[in-house]
């Protein structure tokens, strides 16, 4: 049974540092403030600071006291944060080995999580890559991993979402002749093997299991959130990182925001009130809302059937018996292949921008989210499948120019095209549209 919570989101990501937290809260605000009823779970069980980040000293009741059996529910420890909508429920802090809770425990964590009454949970996850932050990365519907471009926290998110991924694969495999392909073939050890060979290899031998992982995959439903983004040309990095995800991991992981470096955001801490609430037209809480409305706008339904019908819809029921990535003490493993390599050749824009993409025979309306030289990133119900070749309409510039197009990569509520045009005429309508739609 699937629980009371409309829809769960989890924010997890490598090491600490790169503002996860800092992330959760504000998307917790910019939820709320989208009309939501939201609940944030602070599950970092070594280190947890929503309550800081809120200007709460003494949050009472914790989770701890949900592992301790002094509450009976997760719903006993919610408390107000000051922002209607919203409501809290603190972490565990100073108890020793809070972080390593065994497994009996984390699946009670895991149910109560589930059973939250609110329409969105935001789970915050502590750091690292042991299986408490894997699974409480797992338990939700939409999976945030939150890093910066520094090479070095890149490499944590990939290991995170690596760890997340084949935490998984074993969940499927469980029971199963080919449970050992996953734990002990090469695609868990050596980076630049892919997810797509070790499921191609189940296949010649369990093709059911194969289907099941194949459909585990699909509905991963994991999303990057960029941070302490300095330059405009860093995004790039990050739509690097989305591609080594999915040509290595075998997951789609779009990026749904980009928050540029700020003082404001970094003083926003110590005053312990969220950015989006002390500046709410600042850039990076616009930026803040944008990724509320996509979460609030992903098909969870979706997602949860996929996951439903490979055998997922519960909490883990059983460690499994190997790690995917680093502890805390060690150096992020490289990553499977060069961020360079992965980057657009052309920088992108980011716009708001009325179009329709015309394309199988149908139209879609749509609206352009950013846009460059090479292709675009389009908001629209219903994407057709990759590989379908149309023209993207601009509906709403002058003479209707129509740039041919191919899709590369679509999600559900997303697509990337391609242009297939001349590039100049694509440089032309690139330009007028940053000019005419700024975001």
């Amino acid at each position: 049974m699937r629980g009371r919570a409309g829809r769960i989101v989890s924010v997890g990501g490598g090491k600490g540092g790169v503002g996860k937290s800092l992330v959760a809260a504000n998307l917790g605000v910019a939820l709320a403030r989208e009309g939501a009823r939201v609940v944030i779970v602070d599950a970092d069980l070594g280190a947890p600071n929503q309550h800081t980040l809120f200007g709460i000293s003494r949050p009472g009741a914790t989770l701890q006291a949900l592992l301790d059996r002094r509450i009976g529910t997760l719903e006993e420890a919610r408390i107000e944060t000051g922002v209607d909508g919203l409501t809290l429920v603190p972490g565990a802090s100073a108890v020793v080995g809070s972080a390593n809770i065994g497994a009996a425990r984390k699946g009670k964590l895991l149910r109560h999580v589930r059973e939250l009454d609110a329409e969105v949970v935001v789970v915050d996850v502590g750091a690292g890559v042991g299986f408490s932050a894997l699974d409480l990365f797992d338990v939700a519907d939409l999976r945030l991993a939150v890093t910066s471009p520094q090479l070095t926290s890149v490499q944590n998110c990939y290991a995170f979402l690596k760890g997340a991924v084949f935490r998984e694969l074993r969940r499927v495999a469980a029971g199963s002749e080919e449970a050992s392909a996953i734990d002990d073939g090469p695609e868990a050890a050596e980076p630049t093997r892919t997810v797509a060979s070790l499921v191609e290899r189940v296949r010649g031998r369990d093709p059911a299991l194969a289907a099941s992982l194949d459909g585990c995959l699909a509905s991963f439903g994991a999303r990057l959130v960029g941070n302490q983004v300095f330059e405009p040309q860093e995004r790039n990095v990050l739509y690097a990182t989305s591609r080594i995800v999915r040509d290595f991991l075998g997951v789609d992981a779009p990026v749904l925001g980009v928050l540029r470096a700020s003082r404001r955001i970094h003083d926003s801490v110590g005053a312990g009130r969220p950015f989006v609430l002390e500046d709410p037209a600042a850039e990076a809480s616009t930026t803040l809302r944008e990724v509320a409305r996509a979460v609030l706008g992903e098909d969870v339904r979706r997602l949860r059937a996929g996951r439903e019908q490979v055998g997922l819809p519960g909490p883990p029921s059983h460690p499994s018996a190997t790690s995917y990535g680093p502890d805390a003490r060690e150096e992020a493993p490289p990553l499977p292949a060069s961020l360079e390599r992965r980057q657009r050749a052309h920088d992108r824009l980011p716009v708001n921008c009325p179009a329709t993409l015309v394309a199988a025979g149908a139209s879609f309306p749509a609206v352009i989210r950013n846009v460059s030289v090479g292709g675009a990133l389009l908001e629209l119900e219903h994407p057709p499948p990759v590989g379908t070749r149309g023209e993207l309409v601009l509906t709403h510039l002058d003479g209707r120019p129509a740039l041919p197009c191919v899709v590369r990569h679509a999600s559900e509520g997303r697509a990337g095209v391609e242009f297939t045009a001349g590039r100049d005429l694509a440089t032309g309508v690139a330009r007028s549209i940053a000019r005419r739609f700024p975001p």
